[in-house]
């Protein structure tokens, strides 16, 4: 990797992370290390003057300048060998500086199409896809991104992707009455689920979108709606978000505020994110997550096994969440398949 669009000069920490355009920091850390073991930046004062993070990187690097012509051949070899066929080769291969500044989220692009278990073959929303491509799943607008796919002369057609326009606040398949009903944290996931609902999959009648915090007050809505069935006590209400605390004091504040209905976390999707999440990697940065006690962590998550306790515990400590996108179109398909 090489630190293209830079003259040779100082440049700050900040500068090289947006140039580099890696957004976490661990992995922004081993980059920099990796770029400095190989001669291609220097801290300056040999690194005393640090960014105050864990793990710490110098505040500036000199950047030791490295000619394209001399990767020249190299680099174009690999956009031949890499790039799948539907890839549009001819730009980046007349831009190879532009290259090297894409050439992370690039390569991330060729080995999703090239692995093994076909992903691209089942559609997925936008945030799922970049989610299950990148570990990040807010990219499907980021002006980078997209820039990137044009470039490459790919839409998202072409990774079988579809939008989520705002949805409305429930859809239930039955107009009389009601057994199960989910309340859903985010947009892409209710949306997801609507979809295969109306394909006659899923344990739920109705899904509400909670779209976050506003699920508390938009619940009240209950108590006046013209549909009776959400304030019979025959009716299960469950909730799923995202695995973080944030999403969890939501179901405990919600929980509070429906009695005497009855509410509890979806077990079996909770059970699924972290199945799913095989890597460390799938779990994203996170805000300091300290606004629940270790009870009420455990209380709202008590069907978990112990083991499954502690490892959300730790990743919880170290400011890490898991997003519901993880549970995608494809995994929830086969799920309910």
């Amino acid at each position: 990797m090489a630190v293209a669009g830079f003259d040779k000069g100082i440049k700050t920490v900040e500068a090289l992370q947006k140039a580099l355009g890696i957004y976490d920091y661990q992995e922004f850390h081993k980059t920099i290390k990796a770029l400095v073991a190989q001669g291609k930046l220097k801290p300056t004062k040999d690194g005393k003057d640090t960014n105050g993070k864990q793990p710490p990187l110098a505040k500036k690097y000199r950047v030791i300048e490295e000619h394209c012509e001399d990767l020249g051949e190299d680099l174009i070899r690999e956009i031949e060998m890499n790039f799948p066929l539907i890839y549009n080769r001819s730009y980046y291969k007349s831009h190879l500086e532009q290259y090297l500044e894409d050439r992370e989220w690039v390569l991330k692009l060729c080995a999703y199409h090239s692995r093994a278990d076909c992903p691209l073959s089942e559609e997925m929303s936008i945030n799922e896809r970049f989610y299950d491509m990148f570990r990040l799943e807010k990219l499907g607008t980021d002006f980078r991104i997209l820039s990137i796919l044009r470039k490459l002369g790919i839409d998202y057609s072409d990774l079988n992707c579809y939008k989520t326009p705002e949805p409305f606040i429930y859809y239930s398949i039955t107009e009389l009455i009601a057994n199960k009903i989910l309340i859903i944290e985010n947009k892409d996931t209710w949306y997801t689920m609507r979809k295969l609902m109306k394909e006659g999959q899923g344990p739920f009648d109705t899904i509400i979108y909670g779209e976050g915090k506003k699920i508390l007050s938009s619940i009240e809505e209950i108590e006046v709606h013209q549909k009776e069935y959400f304030r019979d006590a025959k009716s299960e209400y469950f909730y799923f978000g995202d695995l973080d605390d944030e999403g969890l004091k939501i179901f405990l504040l919600l929980k509070e505020k429906m009695k005497p209905l009855v509410i509890s976390l979806w077990e079996d999707g909770y059970n699924t994110m972290l199945e799913a999440a095989s890597i460390p990697e799938c779990w994203r940065k996170y805000k300091d997550q300290k606004s629940l006690s270790r009870q009420q962590i455990e209380s709202a998550l008590h069907f978990l096994p112990d083991e499954k306790l502690d490892n959300v515990m730790h990743y919880f400590s170290e400011n890490l969440y898991l997003p519901q996108e993880i549970v995608n179109h494809r995994i929830l398909r086969k799920m309910w398949g």
